[in-house]
């Protein structure tokens, strides 16, 4: 279900993780075939998408944020403020049911003199804009995990291997590319599967910038889920707060997260790292 509206949810919300801040949704829902297993935006909105209209007041709303906010040099970026265009909805995929065109939207925030954006996506072969004439880099982050959890948890969706190879064809058409290893899945073999996977993309892509979050869950996702889905996220089970996430228990998340920096640490340097939690 599509519903095209004029969003009243024009505020745009601090953040310290993948970007300075998260603007207001352009989409809200997706597509994709993760939201019936791991997708945080479908536990309560389901495969509900939403298409708000008014996009110059979502724009808006973020350089209103800015004129509150201090840009010092932090892991979002040395200089501009970052700017989550995408956190309920991979824009890329999405793209064609976007209200203006996306290179449209991206070039709102390329005008301005400080402000950049970066979004998430699981489907890089549709991203095919060429941004080398922008005046600032934009961001794409390059969702990767072990195909065969791939397979269970984002089914039918584009391969991890073309994934890979895409990020070198970004960087040509200009994008800044960093690699998403989100969610990371803690699962017994995983150490073998993620070490195949760092070497796969030492190979092609060569070291870039990425950021790790290891997986959240809820019971609403479990209940949607396939079994398959289920048995995989199951370790995820640590209530983390009122609204019900569940996390890995935190005394092996932290000796999971150093062995997996200790694998990453032999194919990339450790201050490739962007953040990690």
């Amino acid at each position: 279900m599509i519903k095209v509206q004029r969003t009243k949810t024009l505020s745009t919300k601090d953040n310290n993780n993948s970007a300075n801040c998260i603007a207001p949704n352009v989409i809200y829902g997706c597509f994709g075939g993760c939201v019936s297993t791991y997708c945080y935006m479908s536990r309560y909105n389901d495969k509900r998408v939403y298409v708000n209209s008014n996009v110059d007041e979502i724009f808006n709303s973020v350089v209103e944020w800015e004129k509150g906010f201090v840009k010092v040099s932090d892991q979002q970026d040395p200089v501009y403020t970052m700017v989550d265009i995408a956190c309920n909805s991979d824009l890329v995929l999405m793209q064609k049911h976007m209200p203006e065109p996306l290179i449209d939207y991206l070039k709102k925030y390329d005008n301005h003199p400080t402000l950049n954006t970066t979004m998430a996506t699981k489907y890089p072969s549709l991203l095919t804009l060429d941004v080398s004439s922008f005046n600032k880099k934009p961001r794409v982050r390059v969702s990767v995990m072990p195909q065969v959890f791939s397979d269970i948890l984002e089914p039918k969706m584009q391969s991890i291997t073309t994934r890979i190879q895409d990020i070198n064809r970004l960087k040509d058409l200009g994008w800044e590319v960093h690699v998403n290893y989100s969610p990371v899945i803690f699962y017994p073999g995983w150490e073998e599967l993620y070490d195949d996977l760092f070497a796969e993309i030492k190979t092609i892509a060569g070291e870039n910038k990425c950021e790790i979050i290891a997986l959240t869950n809820h019971a609403l996702q479990m209940q949607r889920s396939s079994f398959l889905a289920q048995n995989l996220m199951k370790y995820s089970s640590e209530i983390k707060n009122n609204e019900g996430i569940m996390r890995y228990p935190l005394s092996y998340k932290t000796k999971w997260l150093n062995t997996f920096k200790y694998l990453y640490t032999q194919y990339f340097d450790i201050e490739s790292i962007r953040y990690i939690f």
